[in-house]
């Protein structure tokens, strides 16, 4: 495991160390630092090369990371106000009609693949599955030296349990087999749905790890198109098992989003907060 980890760290650019501490760079000898944010890794022994080209991908113009900001903020405000709507309908039961025709059509696609790839979606949110994506990923982001980004991406499995407190305060019954085809009957409350609200905070924050951290290339190409597609397909894969409507996926997407976005957040500025702290404590001259 540490092998694999020590993989993932050359990857980045990131040299292995047993500190959990942050080394600024400044951009020239005179101390004067560079007019713009440093999102830097932590556990680093020496500045090689490797580790300038990650800290150099890192690094983001004030202006940059003002708007970025504002945009983020706007993203999650949207999010949260389109939950919020979700909910109402859902609640006065507006979306029933919708729902129905959303299940029908995609329990209707009739290609032979199209099953067999929803059931395998699914299967990374269901336990043990997930337990094992999670402490497996975790375990491989500590052992390479993201100490910081170990702890985020257990942050945001934590999603279930937010899911869990909506479900009991919505109480809404899950698909009949009445009505839809139920592929594997499954207990406890439909909205939201738990899956794609897992998906898009836990491997939509693994996506953007994989795009700051990872090196530009076939590693980061392969982990960007694996985490979209399980968020893009999550969705469609739990309507299409019976096991929710489109109304809950729908609302766990917008919510996710509001989520990850505030993760996001979180955890650049405890980047941030660590080079502080780094530059605060560096003997003069060093």
């Amino acid at each position: 495991m540490r092998r694999v980890g020590g993989w993932i760290g050359r990857l980045s650019g990131r040299a292995e160390s047993d500190e959990d501490t942050l080394h600024a760079t400044d951009r020239s000898d005179t101390g004067v630092r560079d007019d713009r944010d440093p999102i830097q890794p932590e556990s680093v022994a020496e500045a090689d090369e490797g580790l300038q080209g990650a800290i150099r991908r890192s690094l983001v113009p004030r202006w940059l990371a003002a708007l970025r900001t504002q945009v983020f903020t706007g993203l999650a405000t949207v999010g949260l106000l389109l939950f919020g709507s979700l909910t109402a309908l859902v609640t006065g039961g507006l979306t029933a009609d919708l729902d129905l025709a959303a299940t029908q059509a995609i329990q209707g696609v009739a290609v032979p693949w199209f099953g067999p790839l929803m059931l395998a979606v699914s299967a990374f949110g269901f336990f043990p599955q997930s337990v094992l994506v999670i402490g497996g990923i975790a375990l491989l982001l500590w052992q390479a030296g993201y100490r910081t980004e170990s702890r985020f991406a257990l942050v945001a499995s934590g999603s279930v349990i937010l899911t869990e407190a909506i479900k009991l305060l919505v109480g809404r019954p899950r698909p009949d087999a009445d009505l839809v085809t139920v592929v594997q009957g499954i207990g406890g409350h439909s909205f939201p749905s738990g899956h794609t609200l897992f998906y898009v905070t836990f491997f939509g924050f693994l996506a953007y790890l994989a795009y700051a951290q990872l090196k530009p290339g076939r590693v980061r190409t392969a982990v960007l198109w694996t985490t979209g597609l399980l968020i893009l397909l999550v969705g469609p894969s739990r309507i299409w098992m019976g096991q929710h409507w489109a109304s809950d996926v729908l609302a766990s997407y917008a919510l996710g989003l509001t989520l990850l976005v505030v993760l996001v957040q979180w955890y650049g500025r405890r980047r941030l907060a660590l080079a502080d702290a780094s530059l605060r404590t560096e003997p003069a001259g060093g």
